[in-house]
């Protein structure tokens, strides 16, 4: 008997083993990028200063607004190869493929172009103070000239079954991040710049992966022709709309994290911005199996949506928010038990530490139902329905987030802070599983 292929073993194997083997590969993925993310602040901590570190963070919502291009981009292109190859259409998936890169190569540019012009007023406008302006703009100019690597197209390698390729694009080239960043800052002394230089590297190592899967390697469901660059606009049109929550929820989600800079640059200066780099970049890093969880259920959705199995499609939504709640509630309690443990991991600094162990009890608290907004939005991506989780994503930070976070802040100063993340998804924990519950069912939604 002729076995199933990694693509064909989405329609037929159990979803609970396909959920554990991809979730594994994503999760393990995302792990490696937890370290990403904490390897600058905790090397510019440890070889620098909290200055430093703080000036790293102040651009995280550049590393989002870049993550939005190539999260949008990937997460349309995903949802429609995952459908075309359920549907057997290669020439409809090689479209979607061709044309994810040159959305992504064209936004890519022009965010490169703006942003190192007008960094410096750019860090200023994100909430830095006088004192960590220099460290930011040394950051973020190198990170914006390194725009055009990026992505690797991860979750559109995913959508071919090839979790274990995908997995391994984020593997190397983290570890190679984490080696530069130690020589660069810990050995040669090049701070803040030898911290964007590490991180750049490895964007492009993973870029050079993902360009020898998509168009060197011969062992895939589709192969990809010069005809597909051809701009055929009902694929690129397909591709935006769907991943328009993607792009919504990221540059939401930068939006959101300069109002929480500039509060904090208000009511506590360079030590808030201080505490909040570390903590956030922690509680992100310990929230990473929930995003593994909801981008390895995708493909698993998309394709069976594809083949009209509906049964299989609900069972997947079902266990992937039974799954994300469980381990929710697992870091919560490590959180309140041990969190100056877990911060003097990243930082030396006692205010730090003191300070930052308040913060990261009340942040973790909306751990164990912050899956369920995400499983519900990638749900909608995935069935090819871009408005319902448009609706939930853009209403998650205009209507939820963003007015509990002035509201806590007006009320509570930096303790609202810490306490809007609960606060917030506990909301919309309540409104994503609504719209679940209202939802027909794959063949009535198409």
């Amino acid at each position: 008997m002729k076995t199933p292929s990694g693509v064909e073993r989405l329609g037929t194997a159990s979803i609970g083993r396909l959920l554990l083997e991809m979730s594994t590969q994503t999760t393990f993925a995302l792990l490696v990028y937890a370290i990403y993310t904490i390897t600058d602040v905790y090397f510019l901590s440890k070889g620098v200063g909290p200055l430093a570190a703080a000036g790293a963070s102040i651009i995280a919502p550049v590393l989002i607004a870049l993550g939005a291009v190539s999260t949008t981009v990937g997460a349309g292109g995903a949802s429609v190869v995952s459908r075309a190859l359920g549907a057997k259409d290669t020439e409809r998936a090689s479209r979607a493929v061709a044309a994810s890169h040159l959305i992504f190569w064209t936004a890519a540019l022009t965010l490169t172009v703006l942003g190192a012009t007008f960094i410096r007023p750019l860090v200023f406008l994100l909430g830095a103070t006088d004192a960590i302006a220099p460290y930011a703009i040394e950051y973020g100019r190198i990170i914006f000239l390194g725009a055009l690597t990026s992505t690797g197209f991860s979750a559109i390698i995913r959508a071919d079954g090839s979790a274990r390729y995908a997995t391994l694009i984020w593997v190397v080239p983290v570890t190679m991040n984490v080696v530069l960043c130690w020589l660069f800052i810990m050995v040669l002394h090049l701070g803040a710049a030898g911290a964007a230089l590490a991180t750049v590297c490895g964007q492009a190592v993973s870029a050079g992966m993902g360009m020898h899967f998509f168009f060197f390697r011969k062992n895939r469901s589709y192969q990809i022709r010069s005809k597909h660059f051809r701009p055929h606009w009902q694929t690129l049109k397909e591709i935006l709309l769907v991943g328009l929550p993607s792009l919504t929820r990221n540059l939401s989600a930068s939006v959101l994290a300069i109002v929480v800079n500039n509060l904090l640059k208000g009511m506590g200066g360079d030590s808030a911005l201080s505490i909040f780099a570390v903590v956030n970049r922690l509680y992100v890093a310990l929230s990473i199996p929930q995003m593994g969880i909801v981008q390895a259920m995708q493909p698993i959705v998309g394709f069976n949506f594809g083949q009209r199995k509906q049964d299989r499609v609900q069972q997947t939504i079902k266990v992937s928010i039974l799954t994300t709640v469980g381990y929710g509630l697992l870091i919560c309690a490590l959180c309140t038990l041990v969190p100056a443990s877990l911060i003097s991991l990243l930082s030396r600094d006692t205010e730090v530490i003191a300070s930052g162990s308040s913060a990261l009890r009340w942040m973790a608290l909306a751990c164990p139902v912050a899956g369920v907004s995400m499983v519900a939005a990638a749900v909608f991506q995935s069935l090819g329905l871009p408005a319902k989780a448009l609706w939930l994503t853009i209403g998650g930070i205009v209507m939820v987030k963003l007015p509990v976070l002035l509201l806590s802040a007006h009320f509570f100063s930096l303790t609202g802070i810490w306490v809007a993340e609960g606060i917030s998804e506990v909301l919309l924990c309540g409104v994503a599983l609504v719209m679940l519950g209202r939802s027909r069912g794959p063949r009535a939604e198409k």
